[in-house]
């Protein structure tokens, strides 16, 4: 790997993870909120789930991005539910009310040291970003986590595909990411940045597509502050 100028982030699974009571409390929430008692939780809990992958799937695919509400409204129509019955409103409300919850059910960072790396990677000159596909929480709310966390300060922009309107590994979304990188440096090429994420797909085909330097990272065979040490960091 050559010189690497700017370093792009995937988010979920390669920084962070979610809090392992969110899941479970947002379909209990679900469930109460729209009158769902005639079904089990776990019922619900599986209905969500089952959106989130297929969802996740169709953008991988079509590069585009379902909407957090549209994701909803499957979840009531794969419960048998009429969603014409559905206000719009009732959907805002319910979004309000999740994010509250996901703040209270925090997600977890996958490693202790990130915010250290975030910053040793800042004071050598090397900027960074996150690049992150979303579904159920959007990209509003995670910009509030990242504010929270102070680690806005620490990434020079972030990209959700709820707020691009496309989803890695689109190249549409990759080449907004090298023209806000490109930006912040004089003539930065595809090779100079390097994307990291956990999704074979999504992460490293989508960012190769373009001649950016792509790794896949995983927490247990190829840790990304490993990773960070090893290619980019001059750390004791």
């Amino acid at each position: 790997m050559g010189k690497i100028r700017h370093v792009s982030f995937d988010l979920w699974m390669t920084l962070i993870r979610s809090h392992p009571s969110f899941k479970t409390k947002r379909a209990a929430l679900f469930r109460s909120f729209f009158s769902l008692e005639a079904f089990a939780p776990e019922k619900v809990e599986a209905v969500f789930r089952e959106t989130d992958v297929l969802i996740n799937n169709m953008n991988e695919i079509t590069g585009r991005n379902v909407h957090t509400f549209e994701m909803y409204l499957l979840c009531l129509h794969l419960l048998g539910i009429d969603i014409k019955s559905v206000h719009p409103d009732k959907l805002e409300e319910f979004y309000s009310l999740s994010e509250a919850l996901f703040f209270q059910y925090a997600p977890l960072h996958l490693y202790e040291d990130t915010t250290t790396l975030l910053a040793a990677l800042q004071e050598q000159g090397i900027t960074t970003n996150l690049l992150s596909n979303t579904g159920f929480i959007q990209g509003r709310t995670l910009r509030k986590l990242m504010a929270e966390w102070g680690w806005d300060a620490l990434f020079a922009f972030q990209l959700y595909s709820d707020e691009t309107g496309y989803s890695k590994p689109d190249v549409q979304m990759f080449n907004r990411m090298l023209d806000k990188a490109a930006s912040l440096h004089t003539d930065l090429l595809s090779t100079e940045v390097w994307h990291l994420g956990d999704n074979q797909l999504a992460d490293v085909q989508g960012a190769q597509r373009l001649g950016i330097t792509a790794t896949l990272t995983d927490i247990v065979h190829n840790p990304l502050n490993k990773l960070l040490h090893e290619r980019c960091l001059c750390l004791t």
